[in-house]
């Protein structure tokens, strides 16, 4: 079958920077079509051609249309919960994360996505035991309160989300005080360069208390937002999500914990993977930290 479509996704992928191992994962993932790199290499030659009508492939195997059942439970789950693909996709087993796409899209409760058909290189690591490492960083609020979110490492738990008058180092230290007692301390903290937690300067009073509590403290890079990428995209999910919870961060809180499923954990919630040690070992992900 000679489809003219496929030369066009074809002049696309590698027009945006594809390499033929990236276009041969695409084309078996969302076409069915197994093909060689040494094949790819001959057709990318052959779309320097513009009369070129496209190789011969087989016709993909067309996939069993969903139930209208299942498309009004992911319909349901968007509109109440306001969560992902991959999340609605984990509590509708018959609908994959593509069809979950897919329905979210044609029934216009897509959000968009700034980086939709962009390669984007991120360096990615993980602490592979809880309490190794937690995220800290805030938001302000319109009103000018500022929200604190605390964030483990490993499991993506949340300790956090507190909404404060003010940001301060006596602030930040009275809330990490309290949230010790409960969880015990971590190994090292990762923060910005912000004053509440002491600049740039090692002599701060937060880095005192972190001396006295046996605590590292980790800055990340300036102007380097995603050295703490987890906490940092954790402020879109709380922002996004937090309609859905009339605007209780308690609630928040609870159903992320709980009951939402997490892509980066394979499907576990949160607090499986940071309370349950079997749950946690399920994960395969060498411990290593960021390149400072």
């Amino acid at each position: 079958m000679k489809d003219k479509r496929l030369v066009d996704e074809l002049r696309r992928r590698f027009g945006n920077g594809w390499t033929n191992s990236d276009v041969q994962v695409y084309l078996f993932a969302d076409w069915g079509v197994k093909v060689s790199v040494r094949t790819l290499k001959r057709w990318k030659k052959c779309l320097k051609d513009p009369f070129w009508q496209g190789p011969c492939v087989p016709c993909p195997p067309k996939r069993p249309a969903l139930g209208p059942d299942t498309v009004f439970e992911v319909i349901r789950l968007r509109q109440v919960t306001g969560w992902g693909s991959y999340a609605i996709s984990n509590l509708c087993p018959d609908a994959s994360n593509s069809s979950v796409k897919r329905i979210i899209k044609e029934h216009g409760l897509s959000r968009g996505s700034p980086i939709e058909d962009r390669r984007v290189h991120w360096v990615k690591w993980q602490r592979q035991h809880p309490d190794s490492l937690w995220q800290i960083d805030s938001w302000q609020l319109s009103d000018g309160s500022w929200v604190i979110d605390i964030i483990d490492d490993c499991s993506r738990y949340c300790f956090c989300v507190q909404r404060v008058e003010r940001l301060s180092s006596g602030v930040m230290i009275q809330l990490l005080e309290q949230i010790i007692r409960t969880n015990g301390r971590p190994r090292e903290l990762l923060t910005d360069n912000g004053a509440e937690h002491g600049g740039t300067s090692k002599l701060s009073m937060f880095d005192q208390w972190c001396d006295k509590q046996g605590i590292k403290h980790i800055r990340s890079r300036v102007h380097k937002p995603t050295t703490a990428g987890k906490v940092e995209r954790f402020h879109q999910t709380v922002q996004r999500e937090l309609p859905y919870c009339n605007g209780d961060f308690d609630l928040f809180r609870y159903r992320y914990n709980h009951i939402r499923p997490h892509m980066s954990l394979h499907g576990s919630r949160p607090a499986d993977v940071y309370f349950d040690l079997a749950t946690r070992l399920k994960i395969p992900v060498p411990e290593q930290g960021p390149w400072w």
